[in-house]
């Protein structure tokens, strides 16, 4: 639908100072027209205010001059060793990469004892400036691009039947967006960073505070990232009039990831580099040291989505009632989204044999699918995390499984019809290893030096001839 649209209204043109609205908006219109009903696990107003006193001290007494930024959230506080929680998309670079540190912000509720017990605090809590654009959002009107707001605000209900994206609220959005730009340009000033590194898409104003400084924006890849994700831009955009803030370099997972995305803008430019993933090889490793398959008591982990859990609780209880014998079920809870509702109310809690895992407990998801003999989800990137790891995974016939489908098409995974199908592979231990092959394609090896070669190219980049 969005890419029909696009093309015959030309939507990545319609620009205020230069910056393409729709580039702005896609994402959130995308999630409208989905209706995922997805439930975010609140955080409190309290929580959000205390970000801006913590922020002005950190303003003020952090040190400065770091080679490189690691843009990150509170729900990355998923890993846990002797020295405490820690970021599971960069802490193990800033342990190994030395000249680091974190920007964080507040994304997710339930992670206050994560915060508490974080053996590396950030740099500068960057709520504060989410809150603060928020606010200077709202009270500061744009003195320019009533005409495109409402050219975009008309497309959207016409072709859409989305009347919610009035004028007045794309409006807030750029004002919001121009705020934001602003805050975070101060703060990497402040800071002296040479670099941002963001393991998250929609970092528009960090990229574009990046870009007004003179400095590199990587965006690292997060989840499942293809050409039908809302923010990775056809190769169509590009001929656009407007700037549609695109990273400097994008870093995936590995090949497979990277050939999902050949034919978009950012892989036409040449910026997409496979890199790995370091909880990913931390798996991997946890895997062959301590792993031990047993067919006769598999230990078999579901992770759950947010996403029509109450189908995959039902799916789940009628599989436990057909297979008697003795086997471990985990049910992973996402770290954003609470679902714990549909298994309670589905009676599997109730089952000896499972266990409930919520999203910010310990140890880490890639932890436990690494000591797991199977891995079982919807659509869930942890289909790809599990086969980085190298543990065998399957497809619940969930809405939205065709998602995966080039996993279960290709033979990469397995695609379940029934609870009974499932349980009869239970029962007879009918299933497979995972090739080292299929691990390496999915996950390339050589986190750690893949991003020092990185960080020097952009240092030779930024040093170079402008």
């Amino acid at each position: 639908m969005l890419a029909e649209v696009e093309s015959r209204q030309d939507l990545f043109s319609i620009a205020v100072d230069g910056i393409s609205l729709w580039r702005l908006l896609r994402f959130e219109v995308a999630l409208q027209l989905q209706n995922l009903g997805l439930r975010r696990i609140s955080m409190g107003r309290a929580a959000l205010l205390k970000s801006l006193p913590r922020a002005a001290g950190q303003y003020l007494l952090a040190p400065r001059g770091f080679r490189y930024l690691g843009k990150t959230s509170n729900s990355g506080l998923r890993g846990l060793d002797e020295r405490g929680y820690f970021d599971i998309y960069f802490d193990d670079l800033i342990d190994g990469l030395p000249g680091g540190a974190k920007l964080s912000s507040l994304d997710a509720g339930g992670y206050e004892a994560n915060e508490r017990g974080a053996y590396r605090e950030p740099v500068f809590d960057d709520t504060a400036v989410i809150v603060a654009s928020a606010v200077l959002g709202r009270i500061r009107a744009p003195r320019e691009g009533a005409r495109a707001f409402g050219e975009l605000a008309g497309i959207l209900d016409r072709e859409f039947d989305l009347p919610e994206f009035a004028p007045a609220h794309i409006a807030r959005k750029y004002s919001v967006f121009v705020a934001r730009r602003a805050l975070y340009r101060r703060i990497l000033r402040r800071l002296g960073a040479r670099s941002v590194l963001a393991a998250n898409t929609g970092q528009f104003a960090l990229c574009m505070a990046a870009r007004d400084i003179g400095i590199p924006f990587v965006e690292m890849q997060h989840g499942l990232f293809t050409s039908s994700h809302p923010d990775c831009l056809p190769a169509r955009a590009l001929d656009a009039s407007a700037d549609l803030m695109l990273p400097d370099l994008l870093t995936v997972y590995g090949d497979y990831a990277a050939g999902l995305i050949a034919e978009t803008a950012l892989a036409r430019h040449g910026k997409v580099r496979a890199v790995g993933n370091p909880a990913i090889e931390k798996g991997r490793d946890l895997r062959a040291r301590s792993f031990r398959p047993d067919r006769q008591s598999p230990v078999v982990t579901l992770t759950a989505q947010g996403i029509g859990d109450k189908d995959t609780a039902a799916f789940l209880a009628e599989f436990l009632r057909r297979v008697p014998g003795d086997l471990t079920l985990n049910i992973r809870l996402h770290p954003g989204y609470d679902s714990r509702g549909d298994f309670e109310r589905s009676g599997v809690l109730g089952d000896r044999r499972v266990r409930l895992m919520p999203g910010q407990s310990t140890p880490a998801t890639h932890e436990v699918i690494a000591l797991s003999d199977l891995h079982l989800s919807v659509f869930s990137t942890c289909h790809y995390d599990a086969l980085g790891i190298g543990t065998p995974t399957m497809v619940l016939p969930g809405a939205g499984h065709e998602a995966v489908a080039d996993l279960y098409e290709k033979g990469h995974a397995r695609l379940l019809d029934t609870p009974a199908g499932l349980a009869e592979i239970i029962s007879k231990g009918q299933w497979s290893d995972v090739p080292e092959a299929t691990s390496r394609h999915f996950f390339q090896p050589g986190f750690l030096e893949n991003m020092r070669a990185l960080l020097n190219e952009l240092q030779v980049a930024e040093s170079g001839p402008k």
